[in-house]
């Protein structure tokens, strides 16, 4: 485009200098045009630099946002996040598929996530589940209460490696930490399968893994430091936290 308007602005120029050798231009008038035609060029070159900022500006920005963090505090149960996997949990002896949403955070190295529950120490991983919704076959009616133990059962680095990117490392003695956090007030439709956090509040629940002189990853502590609701409006109501009593994997 910039080449064209300074194509453009030459082929006038020679006009005017033809004319100017007949005569039709006195000396004065020739100077202003020049003047005038140095002028737009400057000013084609400064609106295309101004364009070309503007352009690495919107870029920069762009990218920017594709790279902020999701937002997440654990601390008072707030997580905007998205889908995070599809898990494969064990309800009363039958096997469901479920898609869950939340907020998932990984430190494995320093500095480590901050302790939540008092005693539990760093931490490697937070994560917060704020949706769950059954993918294909779902229990009628659905338990909110024993689809959330059914998933703390599933999210064990031993039971199953490599979970939300959860793992313990193959040497004796290695611990990993791991905080969760679930719904203390859900609303439940039955028609779309779903399970949804309500208002605030939530259970947390931490644990730790760490590899025997075995070889073998066993669990190795759990502490709970649940966050009751102020706020659970009907249609929502609450329950009980998450428990690994009921695990049938």
């Amino acid at each position: 485009m910039l080449g064209s308007l300074i194509k453009t602005t030459y082929i006038h120029v020679t006009i005017h200098r033809q004319y100017d050798q007949g005569g039709l231009l006195n000396g004065n008038l020739y100077n202003g045009v020049i003047m005038n035609i140095v002028s737009l060029k400057q000013s084609l070159h400064m609106a295309f630099r101004s364009k070309l900022h503007i352009f690495a500006c919107v870029a920069s920005l762009f990218l920017l946002c594709s790279t902020v963090p999701m937002q997440a505090d654990i601390n008072n149960c707030n997580c905007v996040g998205d889908s995070l996997a599809n898990v494969t949990i064990c309800i009363g002896g039958t096997n469901y598929v479920v898609k869950i949403y939340g907020c998932n955070i990984i430190s494995t190295t320093p500095p480590y996530l901050a302790e939540v529950c008092a005693g539990s120490g760093r931490q490697d991983q937070y994560t917060m589940i704020t949706r769950v919704c059954f993918v294909g076959v779902r229990p009628i009616p659905i338990d909110p209460q024993a689809t959330f133990s059914a998933l703390l059962c599933k999210l064990d680095p031993c039971k199953s490696p490599g979970i939300l990117g959860a793992s313990l490392p193959g040497i004796i003695n290695s611990v990993y930490c791991w905080t969760m956090s679930f719904p203390k007030c859900v609303g439940v439709d039955n028609t779309t399968g779903c399970i949804e956090k309500c208002g605030d509040g939530c259970c947390r629940i931490a644990r730790r893994w760490t590899r025997n002189l075995l070889g073998q990853c066993v669990p190795d502590g759990t502490w709970n430091c649940d966050i009751n609701p102020t706020t659970c409006v009907s249609p929502c109501y609450q329950i009980d936290c998450p428990n690994l009593d009921d695990c049938c994997e």
